[in-house]
């Protein structure tokens, strides 16, 4: 076991952040920095920044900042401990024996990191169950009659759930597992009897990976002919299925180099595609598409895909996908089947090549909302056609509920409608507005205005308006913040305790406490002393806005030439305030000791600053004459 701190540092040191943002960001050289599309809000121009020179991250559009463990609280939604396992995993370091955690079969070990070892182990023996020559050839037989080849089976990690109810229990028996974390991973459940039994049996195993290739869940299909044809994980703190897609370990490369992501239906879809040399393919979870799920495909990609069947059910899946597309500055296109096949069919009876025409054949998401809309009104009456457009207007209006359409993007929006609906420019406009306004206050958009609905934290966060002196410390700390160095020159004036502002206090101490034991330290040292993802943004925002300031010399220089010269207020307020603590005041009441101890305060002060002993305390706080600048 060692020491939280050293294990942070190792950890730290072995994780590169531009390395770790390209697995979940396309990333594009931009000077001595990246830059890409935010993974934590939708937009549309990139705002997102990462330094490999300070290792910190930044977004301008929605704020966010830190370093790599900020970076995976965010994007996972875990806790600074949880983050730091995930980069030790990452890195290769054994993160229970270092940090003398308890091993995952204890109480202690619920948690995503822990379900994320239950599941890999789970995976591998499904696994060994399907490759056993006896057990698992029911399943066997069933991929190949699929066409799933060996190579691919082996790629996807497919496997097998034995029949027996006690079967992956006794495994995890055997393997010092216990009970208790098989049922947080919801591999097993309690039945009316009390007695716990296997949740997948009789299935067709597929381990369900998230993008940094953890097994987070299991998608299962009934062989033996169980009324529930699929079923998944429950949900837990590690698996959502309307968070995450299937394939998107393997595909996400692909996706990024392409540009484009395939979305199908099915797991033996999205297998099927990939074997035949179509990797940037992924399959939804038993669920519609949700936004998260288009929200995770953006990060990579500028255009998606859907590609579903062409019965009522995958029609009205694609429907539903649409509208949810369409609220994310992504490309749309719909592709559908004929002749009742499904893609893996497809694939096998027609080849790569006809299946990327069927790709490109797909139409704008727009169009096809339009005609599924018009559909619906199909009595070709005026009334009929205009609740058909108001349909379909309100759908396009939904849009700007994430206010991702830019000017620009509006306009063309605006004319693609017009063109499609027959309608002039002008009043499709007005439409889409009244629109919008009609759903704002319906409460379907809109986001809460500033100072409105936040939290605690965030309000303690928002920007400082002080004095000098507070204007003064602050611009120190931004230097320091990125140049340690100058920390002798301003320590006589550089007092943390008198920064007025919460989280600027803390990181001033952290600044000095680095300056005294290192000497001097990297921004991503200084990120790492902060666990939560508010205070590292906002330590970020401090190395930014002192990068941008930028002549350092001249700004320590001039800033504490006047945090010099308010010294003696600062002492005055210090005695003042003092004073006032201890119940000084100069009336008739007073006794001689509180008075004497009064006219030594000032006979002190008079003595070292040169102010007039009879001058009264309520004065002291006025401005600085001698040498000052109105400050």
């Amino acid at each position: 076991m060692i020491e939280s701190n050293l294990l942070k540092e190792q950890i730290r040191q072995r994780t590169d952040l531009v390395e770790l943002v390209s697995e979940h960001v396309a990333l594009k050289a931009a000077g001595r920095d990246y830059v890409g599309l935010c993974p934590f809000h939708s937009e549309k121009t990139p705002s997102f920044s990462v330094s490999p020179s300070k290792q910190i991250f930044k977004c301008f559009g929605c704020g966010a900042g830190g370093d790599a463990f900020t970076f995976v609280q965010l994007r996972e939604s875990v806790s600074f401990p949880e983050a730091m396992k995930i980069l030790a995993e990452r890195a290769g370091i054994e993160y229970e024996r270092l940090a003398g955690v308890r091993s995952p079969g204890s109480e202690q070990g619920i948690d995503r990191a822990g379900l994320a070892r239950v599941n890999e182990w789970a995976a591998r023996m499904f696994r060994e169950a399907y490759a056993d020559g006896e057990i698992g050839g029911f399943a066997r037989s069933y991929t190949a009659g699929r066409g799933i080849s060996q190579e691919a089976a082996e790629r996807f990690h497919i496997g097998w759930a034995p029949d027996d109810a006690r079967w992956i229990e006794s495994k995890a028996r055997a393997a010092g597992i216990s009970a208790e974390l098989l049922r947080s991973a919801g591999l097993i459940q309690r039945g009316n009897s009390g007695d716990s039994y296997g949740v997948f049996r009789g299935r067709l195993m597929f381990p369900i990976r998230d993008s940094m290739n953890r097994v987070i869940g299991f998608g299962g299909r009934t062989l033996k002919g169980d009324r529930a044809k699929y079923l998944n994980t429950s949900q837990n703190i590690l698996f959502d299925k309307g968070c995450n897609l299937y394939g998107i370990d393997l595909a996400r490369v692909p996706i990024t180099e392409k540009r484009t992501a395939v979305v199908v239906e099915g797991y033996t879809d999205c297998i099927a595609a990939h074997q035949h040399g179509i990797p940037n393919v992924v399959a939804t979870l038993g669920t519609a598409l949700t936004d998260n799920q288009v929200n995770l495909l953006r990060r990579w990609c500028d255009e998606i895909v859907l590609l579903f069947d062409s019965d009522n059910a995958g029609l009205n899946a694609a429907d539903r996908a649409v509208g949810v597309s369409l609220r994310h500055n992504v490309q749309v296109k719909v592709a559908y089947l004929t002749e009742g096949k499904d893609p893996c069919d497809f694939l096998n009876s027609k080849g790569r090549t006809e299946f990327e025409e069927l790709l490109k054949s797909g139409v704008e998401a727009l169009v096809f909302k339009w005609e599924r809309t018009r559909q619906r009104f199909a009595s070709g009456t005026a009334s009929g056609k205009m609740e058909a457009v108001r349909e379909f207007v309100s759908v396009v209006a939904e849009m700007s509920r994430y206010q991702t359409v830019d000017p620009i993007q509006r306009g063309l929006v605006v004319n693609q409608l017009s063109a499609l609906l027959g309608m002039p420019s002008a009043e499709v406009y007005n439409l889409l507005v009244r629109q919008a306004r009609s759903q704002a206050r319906t409460g379907q958009m809109g986001v809460p205005a500033r100072g409105v609905g936040r939290s605690e934290e965030e309000e303690e966060l928002a920007p400082e308006r002080g004095d000098a002196e507070q204007v003064g410390l602050l611009s120190i700390l931004r230097v320091l913040v990125n140049e340690p160095g100058y920390y002798q020159q301003v320590s006589d004036v550089f007092r943390p305790s008198c920064l007025q502002f919460g989280p600027a206090r803390r990181v001033a101490e952290k600044v000095v406490e680095l300056c005294d034991k290192l000497g001097e330290f990297s921004p991503s040292e200084l990120l790492a002393c902060f666990e939560s993802p508010k205070e590292a943004q906002y330590v970020t925002d401090l190395i930014y806005e002192g990068s941008r300031l930028g002549n350092y010399e001249a700004t320590i220089t001039d800033t504490t030439n006047r945090l010099r010269r308010l010294e003696p207020l600062r002492e005055v307020k210090l005695a003042t305030a003092q004073m006032r603590g201890d119940g000084l005041a100069t009336t008739a009441g007073d006794s001689e000791d509180e008075v004497e101890k009064l006219n030594r305060i000032q006979r002190v002060l008079a003595g070292s600053h040169g102010f007039a002993p009879g001058i009264p305390v309520s004065e002291w706080s006025g401005s600085v004459s001698s040498g000052g600048s109105g400050e």
